[in-house]
């Protein structure tokens, strides 16, 4: 093992993850700014058709026809409608609930992935899985605190989004063909431009010059998001950068407070606490079992 491999299985990998979750905690933060002062559905539209427009700009010069060659067209277009449905389902939480809550809630998608990978992959669940969704959910329960203020109707939403995310995943995992990144991106973007664009006309209420700022930001930082996760694919393996992923609890928290001048009280951190330690349970798991094969 050379010295700069070792350099970007461990170092730049997990860098490039710290950094996408970042960049997936200011798009939230971005998007629940703009809930309040735009129509839902139009904010969604344009964050996808800013990603669309500049992955065109950046790549179409030198990749040409090639940037829309793919060999699962249904699988991309079922994969750009689950990410449309978290969108809309995550803009809908987080106009409705906190920034870090809503953050820590969607990280069930990978308890959800276990749960389904039995009977839809067809992967043998072990007692370690189910201790650590188990655990997911308590920490689930400790957040939203039955009978307290946030077990309402909405956090449906957040929930919704997990579940979208998981089934994006679980997509993705089911390729049998390597795409291009670039590609993929491009789909997702086209998939919700052209799925929410016959409703523009019925909800588009025009933005001020700052709006459009948020807007163009929201959807670059959305597209740079999601190329920085799949630079740092290529740097590390999913199971290795998967502990890195919850430190966009901790951006969120940050962003939340800076932002809206919400900080989470000790019982949300508690919460926090268990569903990072049953998705951090479940990737050191599988890591140590990948290295020992």
């Amino acid at each position: 093992m050379t010295d700069t491999h070792v350099f970007r299985t461990r170092v730049l990998g997990p860098l490039l993850m710290c950094l996408a979750c970042l960049c997936f905690a200011a798009l939230d933060t971005l998007i629940k700014y703009l809930s309040h002062r735009l129509p839902l559905t139009e904010v969604i539209w344009v964050r996808y058709a800013v990603q669309t427009i500049a992955i065109a700009i950046l790549f179409v010069p030198k990749m040409k026809g090639r940037i829309l060659r793919t060999a699962n067209p249904r699988l991309q277009a079922l994969r750009g409608m689950c990410l449309l449905g978290a969108s809309l389902f995550v803009i809908n939480g987080l106009s409705r609930l906190p920034l870090t809550e809503t953050t820590a809630v969607l990280f069930l998608a990978p308890l959800i992935i276990t749960l389904l990978s039995g009977p839809v992959l067809g992967e043998r669940i072990k007692p370690v899985d189910w201790f650590a969704v188990t655990l997911g959910f308590v920490g689930v329960l400790i957040i939203v605190r039955p009978g307290g203020g946030l077990l309402t109707w909405a956090i449906l939403f957040p929930v919704g989004t997990a579940c979208c995310n998981a089934v994006y995943q679980m997509v993705t995992r089911s390729f049998h063909s390597a795409e291009h990144p670039v590609t993929t991106n491009l789909y997702t973007g086209l998939v919700g431009v052209l799925v929410l664009a016959p409703l523009m006309p019925f909800v588009w209420q025009w933005p001020t010059a700052e709006q459009w700022g948020v807007l163009v930001l929201a959807g670059l930082v959305g597209g740079l998001a999601h190329y920085i996760i799949t630079k740092a694919l290529e740097c590390s393996s999913a199971a290795a950068l998967g502990p890195y992923g919850y430190t966009q609890l901790v951006w969120a928290a940050l962003l939340g407070f800076f932002v809206f001048g919400a900080l989470p009280d000790a019982i949300t951190w508690l919460g926090i606490a268990v569903i990072a330690s049953s998705g951090l349970l479940l990737s050191i798991y599988h890591l140590v079992a990948a290295r020992r094969r």
